[in-house]
């Protein structure tokens, strides 16, 4: 079966399922309910059968297993589940049925018909030239994902963290006796519950992980120069005093081009598909001589 036109057929059978399941199956489970269901022996062997066996006749059309396997195996997992095999044949049937009653109508030879088969047809030829002619055969190599990796390594470099803890106060005395107090051996997580006014007062000062740049410059130049453990001086900041100390320090890293190499064709590669698709157009129009009235065009 053409691949395009099986497409169609699933995305049709899937309207034509959904549809029947969304109408009837408020009325399903009630019409189930209280009904014991039909357990399977797991020693039971099904029976396999050849493809052109015939699954359904009706009107002098069949829908063979192979045919319906085919339709069955490319549904959606999620639709699946909310369908079972004999709604999804009963659904190709109706589909089969309904074309033949448009065709016993006349209106394969309907002009808007045509006219919508035209559009439809064009559309899938340009797909599938898009397909064949750019996107399986654009590739980005290893050296372009080399050359790329070297000239952005800032992009792929983590930069220096640390596991920041504070003490706000309102004032620069208070800030003074806890810091003499942390000084003197107090627990900074227990202090800061009790007296910073600070908004990670409830988690201890932890203030988590903040990366180098993302801070006042002012305040950053003190952090990050600090020691794990080591307790800043009383820092005036605009509005409070604060206390600092960190727990942990994390180096600034670039990360391998392995790691990223992934991320890298991807980047690379739309632009590499557009300059294909770009190219491909242009030696087209260079077949031919494109003749454009300026003046109907205004």
């Amino acid at each position: 079966m053409n691949k395009s036109m099986n497409i169609f057929r699933i995305s049709t059978v899937l309207t034509l399922c959904l549809l029947v399941f969304l109408i009837f199956n408020f009325s399903f489970v009630f019409a189930v309910e209280g009904t014991s269901a039909t357990e399977t022996n797991p020693e039971d062997v099904a029976t396999i059968l050849p493809p052109e066996t015939i699954l359904a006749s009706f009107g002098g059309q069949t829908i063979t297993l192979g045919e319906f396997n085919q339709i069955w195996e490319q549904l959606p997992e999620e639709y699946k589940l909310q369908l079972d095999k004999s709604m999804v044949l009963d659904q190709v049937i109706s589909e089969k049925l309904l074309i033949q009653e448009a065709n016993n109508m006349g209106l394969e030879k309907d002009n808007d018909v045509l006219e919508q088969i035209k559009k439809m047809t064009e559309q899938i030829l340009v797909q599938t030239l898009i397909q064949r002619e750019i996107l399986d055969k654009v590739e980005v190599n290893d050296e372009e994902v080399s050359e790329y990796y070297e000239q952005n390594k800032g992009s792929f470099t983590e930069k220096e963290q640390i596991h920041l803890y504070n003490i706000s106060t309102a004032n620069e005395e208070e800030a003074q006796v806890i810091l003499e107090q942390l000084k003197a051996g107090g627990d900074f997580s227990e202090i800061a519950k009790e007296k910073s006014t600070g908004s990670s007062a409830a988690q201890g000062g932890d203030l988590g992980y903040l990366t180098k740049g993302t801070v006042i410059p002012e305040i950053e130049e003190i952090i990050f120069a600090l020691e794990i453990e080591e307790l800043s001086e009383v820092v005036k900041t605009d509005s409070d005093f604060n206390i600092f100390k960190i727990t942990e320090k994390k180096p600034e890293i670039v990360k391998s081009l392995e790691e990223v190499k992934e991320e890298i064709i991807q980047t690379l590669l739309p632009t590499k598909q557009k300059e294909a698709f770009d190219n491909l157009l242009e030696e087209l129009k260079g077949k031919v001589e494109i003749e454009i009235n300026e003046e109907a065009l205004k």
